[in-house]
């Protein structure tokens, strides 16, 4: 490895340090401004992602970087879950995540605050990733964090305080309409002498007595309407030509939709959310060639949920009967029963989850200018550690709960209680739950920068080393290196090659490092003379790039799959006089002896031009091939060969799309300006092969389908009495069904409804198209802006409790008011009700609760004023603001958000804030 290396990088310095010296007569020029890059790559900056209120950075990336695509993750505060996508999916077995770097270093980024990030990019093409070797096909988020600059002291504070609402809550059935749904249940199902009789709807209808004829809200019982949330900055940046400095602390706080419940007990603690950021980038020419760079990023969280680790246990625990029991007992006790537990006294009576987590992401780089030998000449090494740490400290607990009912008359009630259910115990410590991960990173490279006359040359080399430890695991390890060097003519004609050579400890001896070429081309043709000085095409750039990049995260898959697994297996043999059968390993697992990494073959080809300087236009196009992707080898080696085989590298798959950036600006004289930015990008994927075993139908295959496409059968109306009766029309085979139960297609034709007749149908939860457009305008000291992001091309699924009445013991919501019944059989957008609390044919995998996912949502709104210059003979300014998030949503869902369909509630936020710079 290290011979192959060592000759990577010094070739890529020969060559250029051999031109220059061939050159040198030449006549250097000072560097321009003019754009020479020609990989594929978008960014954002700190600047706009502040405008998004949140305790999770990515949720403040949505929709606003070309070419990714973030999912939007909980609005409770502590939990990330996004997902990141750069260009869609391209592959059904391994990890889908890009690569996240802090400042050049991987770590977790998500601790973030956008109030210390200077700008995030994504690389997308293999041009830019190739160089990071096996983890670079799934592209490349780069963070930059703020540094100094040569200038006087600058301080800036902000202050930002709001509120968050719950949007599109579930809507539960009260227990009178619950009781008569219930009722319509049993006797669809045929019962006689239902459970509500009409006494028992008379009284839940007037709220007789709400203990025997309860009527409780859970959702309202234990969430607030209003939640606060505030954020507070604090940074001094400046310098000189020797040191420069950049140093934030940053505190936010999420206090949560759940219900205070300190005030209700005295076993429980308020959700809460607070998090402490540091950051301290220093530069330091300690002598005129020779400078040092000190990061450090620090993040303390400190997190407190009552009644469970996460609050979206608590909310997903409203599915429970309105009239299933009443909060309280008139003997003050909880009520309850065996079938449920009190979603109230879960959240004051069962103590509290609370946590702290700390990140660390630290960096050290020294460069040495090597002027001395050939001008532009420079070497660096740096060190890098980071970590991050969560311990918890429960104080848990359990509570009695009982059913109460009536032992007397409705003149004379009695109270009685049935068997307790639980016990009621002392709050307990348990600290016992914790996580972590730690990596350190050596990096040393050789860079080289120099014009010459019309020749500009850029050279880079680097050797990394890193080391990451999650848990007890044995440490991964990355070992390799890259090179690249650029070259420009005459500010027309661009060239970059690049590769990368890296390992890994995962992959079998001899196996282990892989090699990842990339080249790309460019021509800006607005230098050419017939374009020179063009007013109406002012500038015009075409670029290409092509090349191999590998992935190394291959799911969830055995660590190291080339070793053979053995385990005890069943059966043994018997020995000795009383014959006792001893039981000994087995081989489980064979191994993958030629287990390799994912590699993609990536294509682009793109244009960037300005137009009359007023619109800016980026166009791409790419294409990309995935092959080595884990499969099980179900139709390349029979199973009668007499062994469990592992999966083998041998999916492929392709994605192809395009991305579209479009900006106008413009200005009406000194204290107008105004600007309207869209964006959009598409990808479109397909598993070209999967070694699938040999299917009956062909469109039970998943080969030349989008990856994890929706298999569902496709739902045809319901069944009418009539059609029940025929028996010439076909029935499912799970269940008898009835009138208004959900009829399929027999997309077979062999004359039977069963899973075989699930077919290829919907989108998946993630959109084959995102759009965001951003619109701005200054005007005399105001500004403002809003920024839409839209979807298409989405399914989603109304998989949750909330879409199935009765189902598992469950609630009804107000979706199930649209039941089918004799009269509204022409109307119905629901099946008929039945009591069978685990129906078999209604609530299969079918066409008839999936959706169109696509939505246009107002992400963001801001409106502010800027009070100029109120200090004088020094620059300060004062702005003040109002901003919105989420404010609303368009969409084909209307019951609960397209996007968070269960869990913590989807949010809007309402803010005010202020800024002072001086």
């Amino acid at each position: 490895m290290n011979k192959k290396l060592v000759l990577l990088c010094v070739g890529f310095f020969v060559a250029s340090t051999l031109w220059a010296q061939e050159n040198k007569d030449l006549v250097e020029q000072p560097e321009e401004s003019v754009s020479q890059e020609i990989s594929a790559s978008s960014q954002v900056s700190g600047e706009v992602l502040e405008k998004t209120l949140s305790t999770n950075l990515y949720n403040t990336m949505i929709g606003r970087i070309p070419g990714l695509t973030v999912s939007q993750g909980s609005f409770e505060g502590g939990v990330v879950n996004n997902s990141l996508l750069a260009r869609g999916i391209s592959t059904f077995q391994g990890s889908s995540d890009p690569l996240l770097l802090i400042d050049g270093f991987q770590c977790s980024i998500s601790e973030l605050v956008p109030q210390e990030v200077e700008s995030i990019t994504l690389l997308k093409d293999a041009a830019a990733t190739a160089i990071y070797g096996l983890r670079g096909a799934n592209g490349v988020i780069l963070v930059t964090t703020k540094r100094g600059e040569i200038s006087p002291l600058q301080v800036s504070f902000s202050a930002q305080i709001g509120f968050q609402k719950a949007v599109r809550v579930p809507q539960y059935l009260d227990a009178y309409n619950y009781a008569v749904l219930h009722n319509e249940a049993e006797r669809n199902d045929g019962v006689s002498n239902v459970t509500y009789q009409p006494e028992d709807l008379e009284r839940y209808k007037s709220g007789w007595n709400k203990y025997l004829y309860p009527n409780v809200n859970w959702t309202k019982e234990i969430m607030r309407q209003v939640s606060p949330i505030q954020n507070y900055d604090l940074s001094f940046k400046g310098g000189n030509k020797i040191v420069k400095y950049f140093v934030m602390l940053n505190v936010i706080n999420n206090n949560g939709l759940l219900r205070r419940t300190e005030p209700l007990s005295e076993n429980s603690k308020n959700q809460s959310y607070t998090r402490y950021n540091v950051r301290s980038n220093i530069d330091v020419n300690v002598t005129k060639n020779f400078s040092v760079a000190a990061n450090m990023g620090l993040s303390v969280a400190d997190w407190t949920t009552p009644g469970a680790q996460y609050a979206s246990t608590i909310f997903d625990k409203t599915n429970i009967p309105a009239n299933a029991f009443p909060i309280y007992n008139p003997n003050n006790t909880f009520g309850g029963n065996e079938t449920y537990t009190n979603p109230y006294a879960d959240l004051t009576e069962t103590g509290y989850y609370s946590s702290n987590s700390r990140t660390i992401n630290t960096a050290l780089r020294v460069t040495e200018k090597l002027d001395m030998i050939t001008k532009g000449l420079s070497v660096s090494a740096a060190v890098a550690f980071n970590s991050w740490y969560i311990g918890y400290s429960n104080k848990l607990k359990t509570y009695a709960r009982y059913p109460v009912s009536n032992a007397g008359t409705a003149d004379d009630i009695e109270y009685t209680y049935g068997q307790k259910q639980g016990d009621d115990t002392s709050l307990e410590g348990d600290e016992s739950m914790s996580n972590q991960w730690r990596n350190m990173i050596f990096t040393g490279s050789l860079d080289y920068k120099r014009t010459f006359g019309r020749h500009r040359v850029e050279a880079n080399a680097q050797y990394t080393y890193e080391s990451r430890n999650v848990g007890p695991e044995q440490p991964y390890l990355h070992i390799g290196g890259g090179a690249r060097i650029s070259y420009a003519y005459d500010k027309r004609y661009l060239l970059d090659l690049s590769a990368g050579y890296q390992g890994s400890e995962r992959f079998p001896v001899g196996k282990q490092y892989g090699f990842f070429p990339a080249a790309a081309i460019g021509w800006v043709v607005s230098n050419e003379g017939f374009l020179k000085n063009n007013r109406v095409l002012p500038y015009l750039k075409l670029r290409a790039s092509y090349g191999l990049t590998g992935n190394d995260e291959m799911g969830n898959t055995d660590r190291f799959m080339y070793v053979d697994s053995y385990a005890q297996v069943a059966g043994g043999y018997p020995f000795g006089v009383g014959n006792n059968v001893i039981y000994g390993p087995g081989l489980t697992l064979l191994g993958n002896s030629n287990f390799t990494w994912e590699k993609e073959r990536k294509f682009n080809v793109g244009i960037e031009a300005n137009i009359l300087n007023m619109f800016d236009v980026s166009v791409d196009y790419f294409h990309n091939r995935r092959y080595d992707i884990l499969a099980a080898p179900d139709r390349d080696i029979p199973v009668f060969i007499g062994a469990n085989l592992p999966m083998l590298n041998l999916g492929r798959t392709k994605n192809q799309g395009f991305e579209l950036s479009l900006r106008y600006s413009g200005q009406a004289g000194k204290n107008i300006s105004y600007f309207a930015e869209f964006t959009s990008w598409l990808s479109k994927n397909e598993i070209t092969y999967k070694s699938e075993s040999v299917k009956v139908y062909d469109y039970q295959y998943t080969t030349g389908r989008p990856i994890f496409q929706p298999y569902v059968l496709i739902a045809d109306g319901f069944y009418t009495q009539e059609e029940i009766d025929d028996p010439n029309v076909l029935k499912p085979s799970w269940s008898e069904v009835k009138a208004g139960d959900i009829k399929y297609k027999d997309m077979n034709n062999d004359g039977v409804i069963d899973d075989n007749d699930s077919y290829p149908m919907g989108y998946t939860s993630t959109p084959e198209f995102s759009a965001g457009l951003n619109l701005g305008a200054t005007i005399y000291g105001f500004d403002i802006s809003l920024f839409f992001h839209g979807v298409a091309g989405r399914t989603v699924y109304l998989g949750s409790n909330y879409y199935k009445a009765f189902q598992g013991n469950g609630s009804v919501s107000k979706v199930a008011l649209g039941r089918w019944t004799p009269e509204t059989a022409e109307t119905a957008t629901y099946p008929r009700l039945t009591a069978n609390v685990s129906d078999q044919n209604n609530f299969r995998s079918s066409t008839f609760w999936q959706r169109n996912g696509d939505f246009l949502r107002l992400r963001n709104v801001e409106v502010g004023y800027t009070f100029k210059n109120l200090l004088k003979n020094r620059k300060s300014d004062l702005r003040v603001f109002i901003s919105g998030n989420n404010l609303f949503t368009l969409d084909y869902v209307k019951d609960l958000d397209p996007e968070l369909m269960s869990g913590y509630p989807a949010v809007a936020t309402y803010s005010v804030g202020a800024k002072i710079q001086f």
